[in-house]
């Protein structure tokens, strides 16, 4: 697939020019990969894109790893504060109205730039990576890929005995010997660990033969993530109620994912879950939210919550995953990834 960075710049320089300013400074590691599509990290360059270049100053070793990127972002290696170089930059243009998201710096480097008069804009680029490009769809699918398929290995695997922590390393190795670059969270739950939504996986508690498991698992492909959940009952003395929770969640999954479509509110997603949850009398064991947005981040905008505001647009990339959860007993999430169309959704994580 064609990387498609410059593209996204292109895009992004006609947002400056709509908000009358004359240049954006980047410097998170994920605003840099967006927009040049190299894996670049925090303090190895900074861009101050304006509306007809990009400029990319950075250390000389990082030099030739710009290259592939050489065609439409200017590279420049500085010998010192790639900050101030960049602000030396449009100081010498005579860029005076500049922007940088006050949440994507850290403190010390923000009052830099608010000190220099840059202006906030809050989720400049954020607001933008909702909809993914071509390019990110496809990474995005094939993290999926990995990580459905890992667990199709893995699952036959999980023995009575084994501990948490095993089933852990099984899954993590299975995602990484099929191409992933990293695995940024794998969640294993038994019996009541399953009732806590992000619990540490412990090389103590070892599986019953009867038990609940909940696993919790994605991976990076090319920089975009993956995001499922799967659980089940691990033995044939299945409880009533246990059925009766994986039940309710599973029909809440299938009536929030039935409505996924452009055009629909983010919030009408969590209320398709949550009415089928509380109508079946466990509204207050689903204490999280419906979904939320994949990408470069495992969690990212839209987060499909009640107070929701906005609309599911195409090519938005999204979970569903509510759960039901009973302190001391046991838990229930099933999550799957989609990719948002005109007239429906794709689930990227179906096995």
């Amino acid at each position: 697939m064609k990387n498609l960075a410059s593209q996204r710049v292109k895009d992004f320089q006609k947002t400056l020019k709509a908000a009358n300013l004359q240049g954006y400074v980047a410097l998170h590691a994920l605003e840099l990969r967006y927009f040049s599509g190299l894996d670049l990290s925090d303090g190895e360059a900074v861009f101050l894109l304006t509306p007809r270049k990009v400029y990319c100053l950075t250390k000389e070793m990082i030099v030739p790893k710009m290259a592939p990127a050489a065609g439409f972002i200017s590279v420049q290696a500085v010998p010192g504060d790639m900050l101030a170089a960049a602000l030396d930059l449009a100081a010498k243009n005579g860029w005076t109205r500049l922007a940088f998201d006050p949440g994507r710096v850290d403190f010390e480097r923000g009052e830099k730039l608010a000190e220099a008069g840059l202006n906030r804009w809050p989720g400049a680029v954020s607001e933008m990576r909702k909809v993914k490009y071509a390019d990110e769809a496809a990474a995005i699918k094939k993290s999926c890929a990995l990580a459905a398929a890992a667990f199709e290995e893995v699952k036959p695997q999980i023995k009575t005995g084994m501990s948490e922590e095993d089933v852990r390393v099984l899954m993590a190795l299975a995602m990484i010997k099929r191409g992933a670059q990293s695995v940024p969270f794998n969640i294993v739950c038994f019996g009541e660990n399953c009732a806590d939504p992000h619990h540490e996986p412990s090389a103590k508690r070892k599986l019953k033969a009867n038990d609940a498991v909940l696993m919790d698992f994605g991976c990076f492909y090319e920089g975009y993530c993956s995001d499922m959940t799967r659980s089940w009952w691990h033995g044939d003395k299945e409880p009533a109620e246990y059925t009766k929770i994986w039940n309710l969640v599973s029909m809440a999954k299938e009536a929030a994912a039935g409505l996924l479509r452009a055009g629909l509110p983010a919030a009408e997603v969590d209320k398709a879950a949550r009415d089928v949850i509380e109508d079946g009398g466990y509204g207050e064991y689903f204490i999280h939210t419906t979904g939320h947005g994949i990408g470069l981040e495992v969690h990212e905008a839209p987060i499909e919550r009640k107070t929701a505001v906005g609309e599911l647009e195409e090519n938005f990339a999204v979970t569903v995953e509510p759960g039901i959860y009973l302190p001391g007993k046991y838990g229930v999430r099933l999550e799957d990834s989609y990719l948002i169309t005109k007239t429906g959704a794709k689930n990227l994580t179906q096995n």
